[in-house]
């Protein structure tokens, strides 16, 4: 059953009724963040996919045969390929937390299978084994210490050590029924120092806040003690495990939601994210009347449909007729249903001028910058381009508007709210109010972010050779396109000694089906057998040698856009001078419908990526 999640407690408001003209001159403050927070540092310290035969090295892992069990071994199977089979024995290797230091949390991920097996009389009658939800999993073990903490399949934890014990899940107990045996299963742990949360194929099944244990120990327990199984001495059962993964710190909504398996290259997390329909009806580019005579709630956007754990972005040019504050965009977040239809609800209403109303809205949740002279405000809103962000964590929603005006004054406003259930589709709409806008079709997109492990990619002296330092690898999936944002370094000796991209197959380098489509730098050169050099288009080069200077420390947006068989890579660089670098490459990849995976090469220079900036999208109008 899905418990309420511990991490955000909230107040509960009565609904406000509120009338247009309010105004209140204290909206948006709240406590800043202490000057000495330690962020905490997600990374995945281990993988294990069983797909390479060296993945059980025999000089890490032990491996174990219970009193009438197998050794564990890897197997082949039909849906997830090479998988490790643990049949009446377990698997112990070096933990591999031991190398980081945990600062709140630890988590896993895996696929797992408990096989449907039965015993067969002399008359044909089978009868299935009971599931074995009472094993270890995987375990951290202490064995001089006689101290262990382990998952099971019941959605349980068991803990005992010389500084106590604890039980959540007992199947002795409680039966949970997560785990459906004979099919595959997608399960997401976090531990952190208040409890545990535990996943399966997407769904959050336990949020336990922990009151009468310290779960701290458990996390210390996990990053300290020597020895991490797979299975445990007592387990007898059979169970397939694969792509078993070990983190620092609390994963996040990427990472617990159930990855593709099988059934199209365009869904990642399991979701089909090329083919969603994201805007109803057709196109509405321009809202209300252009002489901003359109009487409050009489002319809407379209109607934006998002998924759960998805931004959707805006852009527009703001015009009003300055009669008021309240005369600007307005914005509605509600249920998945048409205004006034069965099932419609609205969250809340927000206003460009720190305002807003409905059932989910706290005004205590606004934050902001560059308010405080409501004339001047009423003026630089007309011709204001403005971009909205809508961003779903859970069951919160996150808005960020950002107007700049034709002057070059900046309003920055913030809010979130609590709306409903975390799984379902939400919509926003755009409503005037003796006010147009003018939607710019392309900056209008659902996007939903990548992981970045490494951050600072290359030695920061920009001493790196070419070739033996990347990024990360970025999946591209058919029909989705890649953003990157970073800051470039430089040692400046050479054009070339900037970022550099390649665009490749969906493998690893060097390993059995790696080939590469292009690789392209960011001085207008390339190669490869997609690459054509004719392609090219630029702007803002006309000299190498401001060139070289202005790329250190240049804030690069690199987008790599695939449509078809047909990818484009537009890569807009800003210099902390303000000189800009453009250019625009297309070339023909593949079928089109095949992953692809993009990384960045240092070549005497080093990168440092903006985890924050760094995502899939796609366009919004289809």
């Amino acid at each position: 059953m899905m418990k309420t999640d511990k991490r955000m407690p909230l107040a509960v408001y009565a609904a406000l009724l509120i009338t247009a003209t309010a105004s209140c001159d204290d909206w948006g403050k709240m406590d800043p963040p202490a000057g000495n927070q330690v962020i905490p540092t997600l990374q995945n310290v281990a993988t294990f996919d069983f797909e390479a035969d060296n993945t059980i090295d025999p000089a890490s892992w032990q491996l174990f045969a219970n009193p009438g069990g197998k050794l564990p071994s890897v197997v082949e199977d039909d849906t997830k390929g090479k998988v490790l089979e643990i049949n009446g024995g377990y698997a112990s290797l070096p933990n591999p937390l031991n190398s980081v230091t945990l600062q709140e949390a630890v988590s896993l991920t895996f696929w797992i299978m408990q096989p449907v097996e039965a015993d067969v009389d002399e008359d044909g009658n089978e009868t299935p084994h009971p599931q074995d939800l009472a094993s270890p999993i995987v375990a951290f073990e202490n064995a001089t210490a006689n101290g262990r903490l382990y998952l099971n399949a019941n959605g349980g934890i068991n803990y005992s050590a010389a500084d106590g014990e604890w039980i959540e899940n007992d199947p002795a107990t409680v039966t949970t029924g997560y785990l459906k045996p004979g099919e595959w299963h997608y399960v997401a742990v976090v531990i952190d120092n208040d409890g545990y949360d535990y996943y399966v194929d997407g769904d959050r099944k336990v949020s336990k806040p922990v009151l009468d244990f310290d779960c701290s120990k458990l996390v210390k327990f996990a990053n300290n003690v020597p020895v991490m199984t797979v299975g445990g001495k007592e387990t007898a059962s059979r169970w397939l495990i694969d792509d078993l993964k070990v983190y620092r710190n609390k994963i996040t909504a990427k990472e617990t939601a159930r990855p593709n398996i099988g059934g199209g290259s365009n869904t990642p997390g399991g979701f089909d994210f090329a083919n969603f329909e994201y805007v109803v009806g057709t196109p509405v580019l321009n809202v209300g009347a252009s002489d901003c005579s359109s009487a409050w709630w009489t002319e809407f956007s379209n109607y934006y449909r998002i998924p759960a754990n998805t931004t959707m972005n805006f852009e527009f040019i703001n015009h009003t007729s300055g009669g008021g504050n309240w005369n600007n965009w307005n914005l509605c977040l509600c249920t998945d249903a048409d205004r006034g239809e069965p099932g419609y609800a609205e969250y809340f209403v927000i206003r460009s001028d720190l305002f807003g109303w409905g059932d989910a809205y706290v005004g205590d949740n606004w934050t902001s910058e560059g308010y405080g002279d409501w004339d001047q405000f009423r003026a630089d809103m007309e011709g204001a381009t403005v971009n909205v962000t809508v961003t779903r964590k859970g069951n919160l929603v996150y808005v960020d508007a950002v107007a700049k005006a034709l002057n070059g004054t900046v309003y920055k406003e913030s809010i979130w709210a609590e709306c409903g259930d975390e799984n379902a589709v939400l919509r926003a709409f755009f409503i005037v109010d003796a006010s147009y806008l003018e939607f710019n079709k392309d900056k209008c997109y659902p996007s939903w972010s990548v992981p970045v492990d490494t951050e600072v990619v290359g030695e920061r002296d920009n001493s790196t050779a070419w070739w033996t330092v990347f990024s990360d690898y970025f999946s591209i999936p058919s029909g989705i396109s890649l953003h990157l944002g970073f800051t470039n370094h430089t040692s400046g000796g050479g054009n070339w000694n900037n970022w550099n991209l390649c665009l490749c197959t969906d493998a690893e380098r060097g390993e059995p089906g790696y080939a590469e489509y292009f690789v392209i730098r960011s001085d207008l050169f390339g190669w490869g057998e997609a690459y054509n050099g004719d392609n090219w288009t630029s702007e803002g080069y006309d000299d190498w040698d401001l060139f070289r200077a202005n790329m250190e420390g240049a804030y690069v947006n690199l987008d790599i856009k695939r449509g078809g068989t047909e990818i484009v890579v537009n890569a807009d660089a800003l210099s902390p001078s303000g000189k800009r670098y453009v250019e625009r490459i297309n070339a023909i990849c593949g079928d089109g419908s095949q992953t692809v995976r993009a990384f960045l090469i240092c070549d005497n220079s080093h990168f440092e990526m903006n985890a924050d900036d760094c995502y899939l999208f796609v366009p919004a109008f289809k």
